[in-house]
């Protein structure tokens, strides 16, 4: 007997609004099961265990990350202002619809011994950070190196921006960000 794939999509939702709600370590295989209302049976035919539907969960998410990244930097025109394509990376790539909870929750789980998670993330996170340096190599900086390290920077500034998001600190200034950026690289 083959899968079903709306069965295994329907888990998938089901587990990642749980896991949005209440964490990975507070969210278990019946609870997802009951959210679905199906039997851990069927839940375990479909995935073997909690990690499984992590992994799936993460392999979706990091997806729709890579995806909106590639659409961010292939959308840029080379003639905007340098100031405001940072502005629109950041503020495109910080803007992902409710995946800023679920990226922080797989973090903390890569970062807490779940290391085929940890794997697959930093695959992702290398991948991302040289499509955007070849972007902005062909954007608007020729330099190698300072291509690179714009890349490092622009990931790093998009973790920190989605952590105080998700705090709700206060508005987050993506222009002046973006515009201090510019003025302090050239």
């Amino acid at each position: 007997m083959k899968p079903n794939n709306n069965m295994k999509q329907n888990i998938l939702i089901a587990a990642t609004d749980l896991i949005t709600k209440n964490g990975i370590k507070n969210t278990s295989l019946a609870d997802i099961a009951n959210s679905v209302g199906i039997s851990k049976g069927t839940l375990y035919y479909h995935y073997s265990s909690k990690d499984d539907i992590i992994f799936s969960i993460a392999d979706s998410h990091l997806n729709i990350i890579t995806d909106a990244i590639l659409n961010c930097v292939q959308n840029i025109k080379t003639e905007s202002p340098k100031d405001k394509i940072v502005e629109f990376i950041i503020n495109k790539i910080t803007t992902i619809e409710s995946t800023g909870r679920v990226h922080m929750y797989l973090i903390c789980e890569a970062i807490t011994g779940n290391e085929p998670l940890k794997e697959r993330i930093r695959v992702k996170y290398i991948q991302w950070r040289n499509t955007l340096k070849s972007e902005i190599e062909k954007s608007f900086i020729d330099n190698k190196e300072s291509s690179e390290a714009l890349s490092f920077l622009l990931i790093s500034i998009v973790d920190g921006l989605v952590i105080q998001s998700l705090l709700k600190t206060e508005k987050l200034p993506y222009e002046n960000i973006a515009t201090f950026l510019i003025n302090k690289w050239y």
